[in-house]
């Protein structure tokens, strides 16, 4: 079965009005793109020599560090390929990226243009309070970043629209209060 992310807009859209949420899991395959395949090279070499500090005596804490450092990365991307997390969301509250990173409809500013190279492409969600971090999304989630900042988009200027006339009835009420 496919992850959302690997998806038509259409879909995205099909979940967005039946569920008013939709997730965006890890793609696995998202792993095998930059920066981790150069990483896989490095590791091949270190790991070469590794019997070799093991041997020497004044580098095996080193030795035990980079094994003890490797064994977690290791562990780090099994859970993620596993589980798929962090998570995606975009729901009726705002856009939340994995269980820390948040950012409310109300708070979105703009969002960018899709910027970097074609294997690392970022989309960014700028805040309208300039001195608060603004969201990075990644092709780790949504495989065509042009399309989900589209897709983005309509449902940021849906939620305006929404927004704008509560705001304008509740000020209204204020007044004659």
């Amino acid at each position: 079965m496919t992850v959302m992310g690997e998806r038509l807009p259409e879909a995205w859209m099909v979940e967005w009005h039946r569920n008013s949420r939709v997730e965006f899991p890890l793609r696995r395959w998202s792993f095998l793109q930059f920066p981790g395949f150069l990483l896989v090279g490095y590791s091949a070499l270190t790991l070469g020599r590794l019997p070799d500090m093991l041997d020497d005596g004044g580098w095996r804490f080193l030795a035990y560090l980079l094994i003890a450092t490797y064994v977690g990365i290791v562990a780090m991307f099994a859970w993620q390929f596993v589980t798929q997390r962090p998570i995606l969301v975009v729901d009726h509250r705002g856009i939340h990226q994995g269980r820390r990173r948040f950012m409310p409809w109300t708070e979105i500013g703009s969002i960018g243009p899709v910027s970097g190279p074609k294997l690392a492409r970022q989309l960014h969600v700028y805040p309208k309070n300039i001195w608060a971090k603004h969201l990075i999304l990644t092709q780790q989630h949504v495989n065509d970043l042009q399309t989900f900042q589209t897709w983005l988009q309509e449902v940021l200027d849906e939620q305006r629209r929404t927004e704008s006339p509560r705001d304008d009835n509740d000020s209204d009420r204020r007044r004659t209060h």
